[in-house]
This record gives structure tokens, sequence and C-alpha cells, in this order.
């Protein structure tokens, strides 16, 4: 019986691995952009999982050490981010990059308690700045690739509940039918993890100036915490 499930677990494997694609025009738009993903299956949502909360801790202990005395707007690698989304026709002050917006949270004790593979994503990203999100494999139809948002691009609903759309050249994520994530808006509700997802697309992206060391660093700190606090397993990791 034990070698049945077994079996079957790996087949399912198989059948959600996810093909990802980076469109040639972003880094020819955007010189040392990087993309990292991972897919990763078997998991177990939970709403706190006592280890990574102790693990939020000890991450956030050691960015209130380095960066509690000063503004955020100082800090290099924010100064990375924010530049970029101007690039791309953001306001960062009225849009903040995901990493700003996270550090922020963390030095005040805000940081946000979504579910464990949520926050999982979360921590990585805040710990190695990089900007990270995931989804459910299940909503995803065909391949899925980081390109460029076109002119007249439609209207998405973001995970707030908004809806707007992707200024042209600003890099997105989307699958065959729809967009999953604009790079300073945000992630989709439609493809949002829930208590019901067992596969899951992690996506990571940089800022040309976020070097790829940190990609690495980020792509291991998700795959473990995935493991460790949500009982995934692994399927694929890549950096583009």
């Amino acid at each position: 019986m034990e070698l049945k499930k077994k079996v079957k677990k790996s087949i399912e494997r198989i059948e959600l691995e996810v093909t990802m694609k980076l469109d040639p025009a972003v880094r020819e738009k955007y010189p040392e952009f990087l993309v990292g993903y991972l897919t990763v299956s078997g998991l177990t949502i939970e709403q706190t999982v006592d280890g990574l909360e102790e693990r939020k801790r000890e991450v956030f202990q050691e960015l209130k050490s380095k960066y509690s005395e000063k503004q955020t707007t100082e800090i290099p690698e924010i100064g990375v981010y924010r530049k970029f989304s101007k690039l791309m026709g953001a306001d960062p002050s009225s849009y903040r990059p995901i990493t700003e917006y996270l550090l922020r949270r963390a030095l005040d004790d805000r940081f946000p308690n979504i579910n464990n593979v949520v926050d999982s994503c979360l921590l990585a990203s805040v710990e190695h700045f990089v900007s990270g999100g995931v989804y459910d494999v299940l909503k995803l139809k065909g391949d899925t690739r980081t390109t460029l948002a076109k002119v007249g691009e439609n209207q998405f609903e973001l995970i707030d509940g908004r809806k707007i759309a992707p200024k042209p050249d600003e890099i997105v994520l989307r699958d065959d039918q729809k967009v999953l994530s604009a790079y300073t808006l945000g992630d989709a509700k439609i493809a949002k993890v829930n208590i019901g997802t067992s596969t899951a697309l992690v996506v990571l992206w940089n800022a040309p100036g976020i070097q790829r060391d940190r990609m690495e660093a980020a792509t291991k700190s998700v795959g473990t915490y995935l493991r460790k606090f949500c009982g995934g397993h692994v399927d694929q990791s890549e950096i583009l």
C-alpha cells in the first residue's frame, strides 16, 4: 500500500510539472534581470507553524539589528528596487516595491501572516532582498513566462480586489490565458494559494543591481522553508 502511494505521488508531480520561460525581450530591455522559480508538491497549508514563526523572529531580529536606525529609502538594496520601479513608470512612494513593503513590516512587527506557504515565500524575499510570489499550479494554464506587458493590456484583479492594468513594458508573469503578477502592482487573485493548494509555483525576481548570489540564496531558503514548515517536495528549481 505504501509503495502504491509513493508511485502515485511521483506520477502526480510529473503531471504538474511547470514550464517556465523568460522572454528574451525582458533581458534585452532590462539587462541583468533574473528569474528564479521552484515548483513544490505535497504541501500542507496551515495558518501558522511554530518552527516558521521562530524562524521569522530570528530573521526579523537580524534585520532590526542592521536597519532599525536607518531610513528604509537609504538602504542601497531598497534604492535599487525603487529605481527599477520608476523605470517601469511606477511611483515607488505610492506603489512601494515588495521588498521595501516587507522590510518596513518586519521592522515594525507587522509582517504579513497569511499561511505557512505564502509566509515562507515572503520570509525568503525579505531575508535576501528579492521579489517573490507563490501561485497554485492547478490554476495555471499552459506555459508560464516572465515577459513584458503590451500596450492596451487588460486589467486584472489583485489579491486585495483592486482591478488595474500593468503599464506597457512593465515586467509581468503570465500563463497562456492571463496575467498572474505585475512587477510594480503585485499578484493576481485568480491563482492565489489557499487551503486546498497542494502544489505551488514560486517565482522570484530581482532588480538589476541585486546580484545572482542573492537569488540563489533566496531560492535555497524558500525551498528549505517549504520542505521544513509545509511538508513540501521541491520538484523543480532553476534561475533563468
